[in-house]
């Protein structure tokens, strides 16, 4: 009973952590990826992204077998994926404790709170545990992991094997262990390899079954998003930057271990050594595309306790009681800047993600509804986009859940800036698939390296276009955000060799950024530029924002003119169709006005009682200014 009760820090503790996480509680996008696997094996089409192509697009194996086995009991594999992470989180609590416990021993047991408040109070730990994802997972098994190498325990081994299952860094493990054991004990490592042997062997099977099924046992993500070149390096300096300024402290708590390192325990070394491994793993891969701390999870916990040891250690040269009072003292500003130094960092990304999703989300059934054909789609971001479209061919243009992509990119174009980490194109590839719809993560803006090069490339704009959804936060609105597909309408016939200069799409994705910030001044500055730095045929899309933006500086005509180029050029132009009707109602060409409508009809059915709405309420506005 009383060893019970000298448990019962982790109470609060984990009832601070589980307050966070529901308030920012929300799904990853990516999370879907796994989710589409998931309904494409219960639906009986095997464990693929898309029917007929056997491709490992998901590094978390074993997670996704957990979904799959409680999926097919009946249950909600995703709210399973969601609480699984929640209760893996409050665990992985438990075992920092314990761990920190061990640690400081009963004399310096108050020291162990510090460690474990410090995780439970981090807005990052509490954001990616139940957001889906094996994240929570995986820092458990991680721990759970140093736990058993710390005591000595076989069941090192299972842990390992387990972990390789989560997530491909699990052989990472073993090799950390494998690599702290010599250095610390100047021997062979014999306990550290024969556990690694061990779990080797148990994932036998599941290493024939991935080289079975796929053709490879490394994921293809790895391949997508794997270069080994400088860019990457520095990626991954940015990456863990961004973590040290959010966590400073932390870094802080590193430098004073390690400059006592030698008169500090044998258990501290193993995770100064096993933080430092993992963090230089970490930018050696170039961190993660997923801004919110998430690769560093696993060593949350390490990092707390080496903080909570660089605290006694400042504290040593005074008594006990005055010791934990300075405790005390100490833990509340780094409590307060734990939880504050990266609050606007993780809620921005936070809210940001629940929009894009919900944006995705709607997309994808805007298509559904509007469109009866077994479509084909290409997309950045397939996750929750292909998670509604289970069944379509959803086609990944970065190359997570494609080979051809990921294995065979085009050149890389010199000068193509980005803050993307998939960096790997095919864009012939993906013409010549001719996919019904290509999807943007940012509506038209070209942002994604895969999205600037296909803007270079006249076979995307002479073969597709732009179709809106209106989309309303409420229903009152009486007009919606038009959220954006380019939808081919015509065959792809065009040489894919021919590719525009890069700067035109530079300067039309500056441009689009401010006009989306209402200066269309300087955004039709930068309309210009990219207009002098392509050439003919000159894009539409490119025309249409000319269009649009003189348009707003009044210059009604000559917005007209380009709106009608277009059309002759491309009756299906929407947006050149929606605003010539607009046109010519402020001029009183119903004729005219009368042309475009059919167009719209026909093209955007959908999105034409919108478009009436807008013009009638017009209409009445200027009709009541003439008769007040």
């Amino acid at each position: 009973m009383r060893k019970a009760v000298s448990y019962w820090p982790i109470i609060p503790a984990v009832g601070l952590y589980a307050y966070i996480a529901d308030y920012l509680k929300f799904i990853q996008d990516d999370a879907y990826i796994t989710f589409r696997y998931v309904a494409n094996y219960l639906n009986g089409d095997g464990l693929v992204f898309n029917i007929g192509e056997r491709i490992e697009g998901f590094t978390n194996f074993g997670w996704t077998i957990y979904l799959l086995l409680w999926g097919s009991l009946g249950f909600d594999y995703i709210a399973i994926a969601a609480y699984s992470g929640l209760i893996f989180g409050g665990l992985s609590l438990f075992l920092i404790f314990i761990i920190a416990r061990d640690l400081f021993g009963p004399d310096d047991r108050w020291f162990s709170l510090l460690a474990l408040f410090l995780v439970a109070v981090n807005f990052s730990f509490a954001y990616w545990s139940p957001a889906g994802l094996e994240t929570a997972a995986f820092t458990f098994l991680t721990l759970l992991s140093i736990r058993f190498y710390l005591k000595r325990n076989w069941l090192l081994a299972a842990a390992l094997a387990l972990a390789v299952w989560v997530r491909p860094e699990g052989a990472l493990l073993a090799i950390i262990f494998v690599f702290i054991e010599a250095l610390l004990e100047k021997r062979l490592p014999k306990f550290a390899i024969t556990a690694g042997a061990i779990a080797f062997v148990i994932s036998i099977p599941f290493l024939i079954f991935k080289v079975a099924y796929y053709g490879s046992i490394l994921p293809n993500p790895f391949y997508a998003k794997t270069s080994f070149d400088f860019e990457q390096l520095t990626s991954g300096l940015e990456y863990a930057s961004r973590y040290f300024l959010d966590y400073g402290f932390v870094g802080i708590g590193f430098l004073i271990t390690a400059l006592n390192l030698k008169r500090l325990s044998y258990s501290v070394k193993v995770l100064w050594l096993f933080s430092f491994a993992y963090l230089l793993y970490i930018v050696l891969v170039g961190g993660d595309v997923l801004k919110v701390h998430r690769f560093f999870l696993p060593i949350f916990g390490i990092t707390a306790m080496l903080v909570a040891v660089s605290v006694r250690l400042i504290l040593e040269p005074f008594r006990a009681k005055s010791r934990y009072l300075l405790l005390v003292v100490a833990a509340i500003p780094l409590l307060w800047l734990t939880y504050r130094l990266p609050l606007d960092f993780v809620t921005y990304y936070n809210d940001t993600e629940k929009t894009f999703v919900s944006k995705m989300d709607f997309i994808s059934n805007a298509m559904k509804n509007s469109d009866s054909t077994n479509f084909s789609v290409a997309i950045a971001t397939i996750g929750k986009l292909g998670y509604e479209l289970v069944g379509h061919d959803v086609i990944d243009i970065i190359g997570l859940t494609d080979s051809t992509i990921a294995r065979h990119s085009n050149t890389n174009i010199e000068g193509l800036k980005t803050t993307w980490k998939e960096r790997k194109y095919n864009i012939p590839y993906i013409l010549a698939r001719a996919p019904d719809y290509i999807v943007f993560s940012t509506g038209t803006k070209p942002s994604a390296p895969a999205e600037k090069a296909l803007y270079m490339y006249p076979a995307f704009f002479l073969s597709y276009v732009p179709i809106p959804w209106s989309r309303k936060e409420n229903p009152n609105q009486l007009i919606g955000i038009p959220n954006i597909a380019f939808k081919r309408v015509r065959p792809i016939v065009q040489d894919f060799e021919t590719v525009y200069d890069l700067q035109y799409v530079e300067f039309y994705k500056l441009a689009i950024e401010e006009y989306l910030s209402r200066d269309y001044a300087t955004a039709l500055s930068y309309l210009d530029s990219a207009l002098r730095k392509s050439q003919e045929p000159h894009n539409p899309f490119l025309m249409y924002e000319i269009g649009f933006c003189l348009g707003k500086l009044n210059q009604i005509d000559a917005s007209q003119r380009v709106f009608d180029e277009i059309i002759k050029n491309d009756s299906f132009y929407v947006f050149a169709h929606r605003d010539l009707y607009v046109f010519s109602f402020h001029k009183n060409d119903s004729a005219k006005g009368a042309i475009h409508r059919r167009w719209l009809e026909r093209l955007v059915p959908w999105y034409w009682p919108e478009i009436k709405a807008v013009v009638e309420y017009g209409q009445s506005k200027r009709q009541s200014k003439r008769n007040p």
